[in-house]
């Protein structure tokens, strides 16, 4: 039997039984739905989550950090009991000079009570809140702020972390009444920071008291999550001018390695010299891909019970062809014929399940995108959409369906392919 044959009589056995196979098509629908919709949540959360709030740096660069015990809510600094160690400048001339390290990033920590006080010009109202600082390279923030990020004597040059404007954007700007702000209307403005007087620190850390007038220079995904971060001689010069003396030590070191294919190796140099290195973003990533791979059991699983329903359909819809199955074997239909036949079919269910079900879940998405735009309320780091559908989903549902439909008939298939023409036609 000639391939055209076959499948023009798959698609007429699947119309002569069309209220079954409706019944099939719409079960693997719902599963295909089902299983689009969660790892499409899945995907987009943890797109945003990686991107707006971890932020992921290139592959070819990790972040060395001092050795921590993890409690789960709560991280401890572990230092000489795990046989960590800090990050001073030895620190980081050692991790410089590790094989394949191409540059070297320290962030200073800026261990000084801040707080800073201004607003007046952009917002309508003077603010005040304690500041988080620590020092950078220049060199580190120079492609996203240029050269306007360098130590000057007349002010503090101060660089805003991204994710510290999308928080004032979403919560901060509501409440208090005043306009959200965008990177390029940020730069140039300037505020007093006042050097030992913190609301949470008071004058803990430092020699002096003074004030500093400071500029925007510009925003960078590098800058402190919460706070300001300014040029490295900036920091070191203001921790000379207002602190209580100490050698300088780092919160962490950037490493940028020659090339991705080197940063296993750069890592366990790392480690071995008593550091970590952050893997916030990968731990993140890890959870919610086992969360969304937990939750697509649910679609998967009724993908089975839409394989199970087909299987059920195709052994009664073969036990009442049992004779017309035995005439086309009688007039030279092969054994494979019959199972080819029965697993066309089923692919055709499968597929057309498949097709509905992907655009059923595309359509979920959509509505549920439109209805979180309307009725959630702005939140730090909100997404524009919940939901990520690659063109790969989409393909992996159809095939998901269309080997679920197959796995289902197989077994029918089977009990076709054997069927012997003497036992068929004494029916």
């Amino acid at each position: 039997m000639k391939l055209g044959e076959m499948v023009g009589m798959a698609a007429a056995d699947a119309w002569a039984a069309r209220a079954r196979s409706l019944v099939s098509v719409v079960g693997i629908a719902l599963g295909v739905g089902v299983l689009v919709v969660i790892v499409a949540l899945g995907l987009g959360v943890r797109g945003a989550v990686l991107d707006e709030v971890v932020q992921r740096m290139p592959l070819d660069t990790i972040e060395v950090v001092p050795k921590s015990v993890n409690l789960g809510l709560i991280k401890l600094g572990g230092g000489s009991l795990l046989g960590g160690r800090v990050i001073d400048d030895g620190t980081v001339t050692s991790l410089g000079a590790i094989a394949d390290v191409v540059a070297v990033y320290p962030k200073l920590e800026v261990k000084l009570p801040l707080g800073a006080r201004g607003g007046e010009s952009l917002l309508g109202k003077s603010l005040y809140a304690d500041l988080f600082v620590n020092g950078l390279p220049e060199e580190l923030v120079r492609t996203e702020v240029g050269v306007a990020f360098a130590d000057n004597t007349d002010y503090l040059p101060v660089v805003i972390s991204s994710q510290l404007l999308e928080l004032y954007n979403s919560s901060v700007a509501s409440t208090l009444g005043t306009p959200q702000l965008t990177p390029q209307t940020l730069i140039g403005i300037e505020f007093d920071v006042w050097v030992g007087r913190s609301l949470i620190l008071g004058q803990q850390g430092a020699r002096t008291t003074g004030r500093e007038r400071a500029r925007v220079v510009g925003v960078s995904r590098h800058a402190v999550k919460l706070g300001a971060s300014l040029p490295m001689a900036t920091a070191r010069r203001l921790l000379a001018k207002y602190g209580e003396g100490g050698a300088a030590t780092y919160g962490s070191v950037i490493l940028k390695a020659r090339s991705a294919a080197d940063v296993p190796a750069i890592t366990r140099a790392v480690r071995d010299q008593g550091l970590d290195v952050d893997q916030t973003a990968q731990q993140a990533a890890d959870l919610m891909s086992g969360a969304t791979g937990i939750a697509s059991l649910v679609g998967l699983l009724v993908l089975v019970l839409a394989a199970l329903n087909i299987a059920h359909s195709f052994v009664a819809m073969l036990a009442e062809r049992r004779r017309e199955l035995g005439i086309l074997r009688a007039v030279g239909a092969s054994r494979g014929d019959l199972l080819g036949v029965v697993l066309l079919q089923a692919s055709f269910l499968g597929a057309a399940g498949g097709v509905f079900g992907v655009l059923a879940g595309w359509i979920v998405c959509a509505i549920a995108d439109a209805s979180a735009a309307v009725l959630l309320p702005d939140f730090p780091f909100k997404p524009k959409s919940f939901f990520a559908l690659p063109w790969w989903l989409a393909l992996a549902a159809l095939l998901a369906a269309v080997l679920a439909a197959c796995l289902g008939a197989a077994w029918p298939a089977i009990r076709t392919a054997r069927l012997r023409v003497t036992d068929a036609l004494a029916d």
